[in-house]
């Protein structure tokens, strides 16, 4: 394991934590033996967007039913169990940290959902299975913590059928202004690998994928951004104003992330490509 590795496992560890989780869905009423994707969704879904970004990389992506998808950057898991439900196919997902992984399978078997949606331990550039063995594959925000992007297209492109899919919805350079860190990818300039939308394509096209579609998520990002804000000043009680907190690490990160789009610093590219037969 390489430095950048343990930087991305050191990084994440403080997200997704089971308790906090479990507990947040006992005060909403939620009984895990009733548990879905869609109440899961609220904490499972790490990237720009949240649940509706995923649904529309779905539909973008397209699996047939029995289909075989990688999830590439799987976190808890949250978008592949969506994807296993709103289109019958199987999905596998990779993860560089171990816990998210443990907790993926966790709230799998809690979904009921574990014949079809599985997870392993791996990382993007080495991924763990045969040629040709999955019929498309996707990722949500990940490439921006890979710096050899070279490897990782390489090898979702060996591990796809000829003519299989790959959809992505990540951050990408924006053209306007200096990123402001702390992001929620990384704390520090050093450890980003943000790239213009050219440059992922060409890495893309470069590994054996032609273009299919291709669309500019930003405004639909700063969008759920706002709803977000929304939402929490509708629960924000009288009481937890005069007592607030002083924003934690994750407030900061999210909120830079918000100006960064704003500015045009970062924008978020959703891209679907078609390995060449």
């Amino acid at each position: 394991m390489d430095d950048l590795d343990q930087h991305v496992r050191d990084h994440y560890a403080a997200f997704g934590e089971r308790e906090a989780i479990l507990a947040a869905l006992q005060k909403r009423g939620i009984a895990v033996e009733s548990l879905t994707p869609e109440h899961l969704s609220p904490f499972d879904q790490f990237h720009t967007g949240g649940a509706l970004a995923t649904e529309r990389l779905a539909a973008l992506l397209g699996p047939q039913t029995g289909d075989r998808v990688l999830d590439i950057g799987c976190g808890l898991g949250g978008p592949a169990r969506m994807l296993a439900a709103l289109k019958g196919c199987c999905v596998v997902g990779v993860d560089l940290a171990p816990h998210f992984v443990e907790n993926a399978k966790f709230f799998t078997d809690l979904t009921r959902q574990s014949e079809h949606v599985s997870f392993h331990v791996a990382s993007a550039t080495s991924l763990p299975f045969p040629d040709a063995s999955f019929d498309a594959a996707w990722h949500l925000h990940v490439s921006m913590n890979v710096a050899d992007k070279k490897s990782m297209y390489r090898e979702i492109s060996r591990i796809l059928k000829p003519g299989g899919t790959l959809a992505i919805h990540d951050p990408v350079r924006g053209d306007k202004g200096e990123v402001v860190f702390p992001v929620p990818w990384t704390p520090h300039p050093n450890m980003s690998y943000l790239v213009s939308a050219e440059d992922l394509k060409a890495e893309i096209a470069n590994a054996g994928f032609q273009a299919l579609e291709e669309a500019d998520s930003t405004d639909d990002g700063l969008t759920w951004h706002k709803q977000l804000d929304a939402k929490r000043k509708k629960h924000q009680s009288a009481a937890a104003k005069i007592k607030s907190k002083p924003p934690s690490s994750l407030d900061i990160m999210t909120a830079n992330h918000r100006a960064n789009l704003s500015s045009g610093a970062v924008r978020i590219c959703t891209l679907k490509v078609r390995k060449r037969l």
